[in-house]
């Protein structure tokens, strides 16, 4: 049987020991993808996020977790009924993950779960050369985190997309538009104190040079359901702009270069990016 983290590094050609811890990841969610489509998981939910745009869009960078959003509202959903299916198409590629279900301290609509990898074994029986091999401790542990959204706010659409390496998988996905919504839902929501995480500005770039138009309906939704506006304010493209413009003037862009960077493949030169290309590219934004 041929081993995927090999095939996949020689498809890749990982330059560093942190870049094969990359590949390996994404390996790793390829799998967790899979069993969840085994399971018919996508008959009642779709996926979202940077991830989404990696495997299904050409994103041109790494990414960690793995967002979904149910079809519709159901507070009874539960992970469990699927975890049993992941596990089992990752023992058939001679993988050995565990996976754990998170224990919520508070009541949240957002189901999640951890998938582990050992990191240094799986390297092992791909066999990694030594320069890799001797920057891996033998018990670190590769995570992939999966949630989903129960509550989710409406409005999206989907496309059918297909997994196929290492083998076929049909995937429900939300398309670009409403991917495109959510980013800019995160850029205007997300709140991390004094880190900004870059990747939601990388992203936003691939939108605007694939001149993508939001889906205006859903993002508006998800403004409402964070309590940014009101059911009854409106969102047109011309407020949109002039909340993306506040925000750009709000941001450290140093900080959104050093996050994305450690995502990007190549190593892409980030070093244009500044509030002024920002503002300048909310000349292109247009909507539907």
């Amino acid at each position: 049987m041929s081993n995927i983290i090999e095939d996949m590094l020689k498809l890749h050609h990982p330059k560093n020991t942190s870049e094969s811890k990359l590949v390996l990841r994404e390996i790793l969610q390829n799998v967790i993808l899979i069993g969840l489509s085994r399971a018919n998981f996508f008959s009642k939910a779709s996926f979202y996020g940077g991830t989404a745009l990696r495997i299904f869009y050409g994103l041109n960078r790494y990414s960690e977790d793995l967002d979904f959003t149910l079809n519709s509202v159901d507070l009874s959903f539960s992970l469990e009924p699927y975890i049993k299916s992941i596990i089992n198409v990752a023992n058939s590629y001679g993988l050995e993950i565990k996976i754990d279900t998170k224990i919520k301290k508070v009541d949240t609509p957002i189901e999640s779960a951890f998938a582990k990898l050992n990191t240094y074994k799986a390297f092992l029986n791909a066999k990694l050369n030594s320069n890799v091999m001797s920057a891996v401790h033998k018990d670190e542990i590769l995570k992939v985190k999966f949630e989903v959204d129960c509550t989710p706010a409406l409005g999206f659409n989907i496309e059918n997309k297909r997994i196929t390496y290492p083998e076929l998988a049909s995937v429900n996905t939300l398309n670009l538009e409403s991917l495109f919504a959510g980013k800019l839902h995160a850029i205007l929501c997300r709140n991390y104190k004094n880190n900004v995480k870059g990747r939601d500005y990388y992203d936003f770039i691939f939108f605007i040079n694939m001149n993508v138009k939001p889906n205006m309906t859903y993002l508006k939704n998800k403004l409402v359901a964070s309590s940014i506006l009101k059911e009854n304010d409106l969102l047109n493209i011309e407020t949109l702009k002039n909340m993306l413009f506040n925000k750009f003037n709000q941001i450290d862009f140093s900080q959104v270069k050093r996050d994305a960077e450690k995502f990007t493949i190549n190593n892409e030169n980030l070093s244009l990016y500044s509030k002024e290309l920002f503002i300048d590219c909310l000349n292109k934004l247009t909507a539907e």
